[in-house]
């Protein structure tokens, strides 16, 4: 609980940071506009990073690997690069299908048309699609850095969209939870918001391993067994 705490504060702090310094730019600055997606994107990353080390600390304590907080700092440094790849083809595939969806609802807002109302459908079924499929893709890029086939973002795509078909009704009360946890932070400001980043790694991390079980793919806990007192056998 006290590394859920400290690691949601940090990420919550940096990502405050970025924010405030984007808020200060702003002021300053006549023309923001390049300089504000600049600044927006870097406080993106900057979460998405701390969100990867907490994530990979919520897999080795999950697996019984023992972590300690500086794991948070190695897995940052080990799932770098696939990290920061994931993050580019995230941005760029959620921008186009959110783009997609509102400039079609636009145009059907201002057209209307059987075309633009099936081409908005399918759109916002896609990017619905799409947005399940990213519940997953933290916890198996942490997940993949112990298999064969290691964390490449090919890999990790083509198992998010296969857990998320396998699973659909997991995958959406997922989803759900996940939409309403955060929007209890956003209410409570400073309160359930410290906790976010490492309440949502481990749930999602305990999730993930849970449909590892289902498939195989880890073994499953063994019962505990129940400590009887010793006694000397009787004769």
């Amino acid at each position: 609980m006290g590394y859920v705490v400290g690691a949601s504060f940090v990420t919550f702090a940096i990502t405050v940071a970025v924010l405030a310094l984007m808020g200060l730019l702003s002021v300053h600055a006549k023309q923001f506009g390049a300089l504000g997606v600049l600044l927006g994107l870097g406080t993106l990353a900057a979460w998405w990073l701390c969100a990867v080390g907490v994530t990979y600390y919520a897999w080795k304590t999950i697996t019984h690997q023992h972590p300690t907080p500086t794991d948070t700092f190695e897995g940052i440094r080990r799932l770098l690069r696939p990290a920061a790849a994931l993050f580019v083809v995230d941005l760029i595939i959620s921008t186009v299908l959110f783009g997609d969806v509102a400039f079609f609802a636009l145009a059907f807002k201002a057209r209307g048309g059987a075309v633009l109302a099936g081409l908005t459908m399918v759109c916002a079924y896609l990017a619905l699609m799409w947005s399940l499929m990213c519940v997953w893709h933290l916890p198996l890029l942490a997940a993949q850095l112990e298999m064969e086939s290691g964390p490449s973002v090919r890999v990790i795509l083509r198992k998010s969209f296969l857990l998320t078909a396998d699973n659909p009704g997991f995958t959406v009360g997922l989803f759900v939870v996940i939409i309403a946890f955060a929007a209890l932070c956003v209410i409570s400001a400073f309160g359930t918001a410290l906790v976010f980043a490492g309440t949502l790694a481990f749930l999602l991390t305990c999730s993930l391993r849970e449909l590892f079980i289902k498939y195989g793919i880890v073994e499953e806990e063994p019962e505990v067994v129940e400590d009887k007192p010793w006694k000397l056998p009787e004769d």
